[in-house]
């Protein structure tokens, strides 16, 4: 009978489970407002095209990057590699506001425009704060409840 026959042979897999949908459409709303930045920014209206491809981008790579990396440090003295990637989410998200409010024009239209880019930017943090996985919170609950199980056996 052939390895790949017998149930007792385990074959490790990297298969995409439950959690990486979210993270899918994440990269599919968000590479939308990319494409729509990009295709707005011949029309005159750099306050709200830069800001959202700047963000659609941010948003898709880093979504792709939550689905490719694996969770946890690399090592055990290196960062993890989703912390730096939400990390960079956000620091998109506050320079993608921080340009969409130079272009943004002068007139009515202005704080139409800046808080559009303002929404937008929030819903890159969002995802980026919330998208971690387990919370740090639980970590560390789950580290003391195992101390604590090995303490008193």
């Amino acid at each position: 009978m052939a390895d790949g026959d017998n149930p007792t042979v385990h074959h490790p897999r990297r298969r995409l489970g439950r959690s990486a949908l979210p993270h899918l459409l994440a990269m599919v709303i968000f590479g939308l407002l990319a494409w729509s930045g990009g295709s707005t920014l011949r029309q005159g209206v750099d306050g709200l095209a830069a800001p959202s491809l700047m963000i659609g981008a941010a948003g898709a790579v880093g979504a792709l990057l939550m689905v490719a990396s694996p969770s946890g440090p690399a090592d055990r003295s290196g960062p993890d590699p989703h912390r730096l990637v939400r990390l960079a989410m956000v620091l998109a998200a506050v320079i993608a506001l921080a340009t969409g409010t130079a272009l943004a024009p002068d007139g009515m239209d202005r704080g139409f425009v800046i808080s559009v880019d303002a929404v937008l930017a929030g819903a890159l943090a969002s995802y980026a704060l919330l998208a971690g996985g387990q919370r740090p919170g639980v970590r560390v609950m789950d580290a003391c409840e195992a101390e604590a199980e090995h303490r008193f056996r």
